[in-house]
């Protein structure tokens, strides 16, 4: 199938590097009793190295099916092994008030507490929570959970079912999405702040499907979190929804003086182009965008850049994504090498030689495949890669949603 020049943007060159990369595997999941299944969502870092995680499924309440998730700490060892201890098992208390399913990575702050969200759960309404986890004062203790929110529901105006990674601002207030609820039912991008003497307020800053219904043109159901840029913007993208092709949008939101908050639709996604993104946005250093389509294009999804225009607008470059070529579904945003200004690196969940996923860089108009997984036997390499990449030390870190010695899933590290 040969491409319009308009959409082939970037040129396709598709090399294995697989063999210049040193690959390796810190943990399968699954070694322990309950032990976290099905990560997601990206890895954090602590001052003194540890990685921390949640798993979707796991831990060791019997409330879920397969277990209602665990936030998971992982320590680097003597030898190079690295210890794995869940930290923190959701639905440990009565009712699942404590949450239940996080569905993305943490975020933490300089005292090493970690802040993150949980699917359902919570209150009576069972919306889902953000959550507060302190690390012990004692080495061995248990950490000690606070829930910073409940949400309520659409019901009175809050949001439902978040899955979004949270947001750090420089005043300490965090920022998230919600894929149900707002004023609407179909979404929000909410605000915590800490209250003085103790607590937090919310404040729900954008309910989607203002712009519609039935279409509803400012887009619906965000399942990632939004991304400030230098002037204190935020930016994100909804996998639903759109003016014309209802593949979704990229969005951004911009405060006023009285606190409230304009959306303004930058792009419609389509499956001619790709559509459905599933991953956050992120600037290099020039301004530009950068965001993934988790379908549409060849049929496989693709990588976008979008560069501001002097007059204003966006101009896109585009790399669609074929299976046959290379990677395929790429759920997570992309990683900016901050040694090189042109280089990124991203994960797809799908493709790549053994059809189980890879991690790809981008180089120019350059694809080049990094690592494909479920090259050892059974999969013991993990297979499924649906987590950011993030960067620690000249290596970068992240999961795999399937695979490994037990077939739960696995943290890797990889030197690109």
């Amino acid at each position: 199938m040969r491409l319009p020049n308009a959409l082939l943007a970037f040129s396709l060159f598709v090399g294995i590097a697989a063999a210049e990369a040193k690959y390796s595997v810190l943990y399968s999941f699954g070694a322990n009793a309950n032990d976290g299944n099905l990560p997601n969502g990206g890895l954090v870092f602590d001052k003194s190295g540890n990685l921390y995680g949640t798993t979707q499924q796991g831990g060791n309440s019997t409330a879920c099916n397969f277990g209602c998730g665990t936030v998971f700490e992982l320590s680097p060892g003597p030898n190079g092994v690295w210890v794995e201890s869940v930290i923190y098992s959701f639905c440990s208390q009565a009712n699942c008030s404590d949450g239940a399913t996080p569905m993305a990575g943490l975020a933490i702050d300089g005292a090493g507490n970690l802040y993150g969200t949980t699917k359902g759960g919570g209150n009576a309404f069972g919306y889902g929570t953000v959550f507060k986890l302190s690390p012990p004062n004692v080495a061995g203790a248990a950490w000690s959970l606070s829930e910073l929110w409940y949400f309520s529901g659409n019901g009175s105006g809050d949001g439902e079912y978040p899955q979004s990674r949270l947001t750090w601002d420089t005043a300490g207030n965090l920022y998230g999405t919600t894929y149900f609820g707002g004023n609407y039912a179909f979404g929000s991008v909410f605000e915590l702040s800490p209250v003085q003497g103790g607590g937090w307020s919310e404040k729900v800053l954008y309910s989607f499907c203002q712009i519609g219904p039935p279409h509803c043109a400012d887009g619906y159901e965000p399942v990632e979190s939004v991304t400030f840029d230098k002037l204190g913007n935020l930016y994100g993208t909804t996998p639903q929804g759109g003016a014309r092709f209802s593949q979704g949008t990229l969005f951004e939101l911009t405060p006023a003086q009285d606190g409230t908050w304009t959306e303004n639709t930058l792009y419609d996604f389509s499956d001619q182009g790709g559509g459905r993104p599933l991953s956050a946005v992120n600037f290099d250093s020039s301004g530009n965008l950068y965001t993934t389509a988790s379908e549409g294009g060849l049929g496989d999804g693709s990588v976008f850049k979008f560069m501001p225009q002097p007059g204003g607008g966006l101009k896109k470059l585009s790399l669609l994504f074929n299976e046959s070529q290379g990677p395929s579904t790429p759920v997570a945003g992309v990683f900016l090498d901050p040694r090189f200004s042109n280089r990124l690196y991203g994960t797809a969940e799908n493709g790549g030689a053994n059809g189980a996923g890879e991690i790809y860089g981008l180089t120019g108009k350059n694809l080049t495949t990094i690592y494909a997984f479920c090259a050892m036997p059974g999969c013991a390499d993990g297979a499924n890669p649906t987590g950011s990449l993030t960067y620690h030390g000249g290596q970068v870190y992240s999961i795999t949603a399937t695979g490994g010695d037990f077939n739960k899933g696995v943290v890797f590290t990889i030197k690109p």
